[in-house]
């Protein structure tokens, strides 16, 4: 792992940190996306798990997380889907950046990853987009 790639997986993986902490605060204060935060806490938390792996396939430190995130007013669920649809976005741009600096299998994975982060943001309301992640 050269240094932009640490650079570019340590990017993706804060943000999977943080949607992992944002998840159970959107389920907790609104029991109507309770279904659909608690799916997407589950997702995050497997893919936090993945990347760490890598970090840890590379014999390098993995990020932790923060105590907590500003990630804006959720006190609506409205602000809530905001929220969320901003993290699946800013994770899209992230692994964006990240499957132009790596190959093979790795590639893969991050398209992959790629994919379902943009089915994600749609289920909470964000507009469809043909190359998710390159604003």
């Amino acid at each position: 792992m050269n240094e932009a790639q640490a650079q570019a997986w340590s990017d993706w993986l804060a943000l999977e940190l943080e949607a992992v902490w944002l998840y159970p605060v959107i389920g907790a204060r609104h029991d109507a996306l309770r279904r659909s935060a608690a799916e997407a806490f589950d997702a995050h938390v497997e893919r936090r798990d993945e990347l760490v792996a890598v970090f840890s396939d590379a014999n390098a430190e993995p990020p932790g997380p923060q105590v907590s995130y500003d990630v804006g007013a959720l006190s609506t669920p409205e602000e809530a889907s905001q929220a969320a649809r901003s993290v699946e976005a800013r994770i899209c741009a992230a692994i964006v950046r990240l499957v132009g600096l790596v190959e093979g299998d790795l590639r893969s994975a991050a398209v992959d990853a790629l994919r379902d982060t943009a089915r994600r943001a749609l289920g909470w309301g964000a507009e469809p987009e043909p190359f998710p992640g390159l604003d």
